[in-house]
């Protein structure tokens, strides 16, 4: 039974660092596992957990990296994105803003260098199999961030 958050949602104090969502059925289990504790930080907070995977559904740790930069205008986070999920940001970043900041802590929710090296024939694997199938996160299609300021002031001259 996985534990309860103050809100009542239940789910796991366990984070796969690579999804369980993105690797294959046939790689979860069976002579070809890959999926397996060294791909797992065990006793994470469940509500900074919960803010992590609503900030950046699925990702990768390398997919969550470029993600940030994505959603960051220069060193600091998009204002509109934070306001719409302020509550999430302060959870995970506490209030820490700035790209730097936020790169930072999200490395604690990557593996350590030396077990990507211990691991290093597992993690080579999981990489070639893991699948593209990204989901959930915040929209970035809803704050149009591929339209640069620029372009929105020429709009309608």
């Amino acid at each position: 039974m996985s534990p309860e958050s103050p809100s009542g949602q239940k789910h796991s104090n366990r984070h796969h660092v690579y999804p369980k969502s993105r690797i294959p059925m046939p790689y979860r289990a069976g002579k070809r596992k890959l999926l397996g504790k060294w791909l797992v930080l065990p006793n994470v907070p469940i509500v900074s957990h919960n803010a992590l995977h609503a900030i950046f559904g699925n990702r990768t740790p390398e997919e969550q990296s470029e993600f940030l930069k994505e959603i960051c205008v220069g060193d600091i986070l998009n204002i509109s994105i934070y306001v719409a999920y302020k509550e999430l940001f302060d959870i995970l970043f506490g209030g820490n803003i700035s790209f730097a900041g936020m790169a930072e802590i999200l490395k604690k929710w990557d593996l350590l260098d030396g077990d990507k090296q211990k691991y290093s024939d597992k993690f080579e694997s999981l990489l070639k199999v893991l699948n593209n199938d990204v989901k959930g996160g915040v929209s970035v299609k809803k704050y149009k961030l591929n339209n640069p300021p620029s372009h929105k002031a020429t709009e309608g001259k």
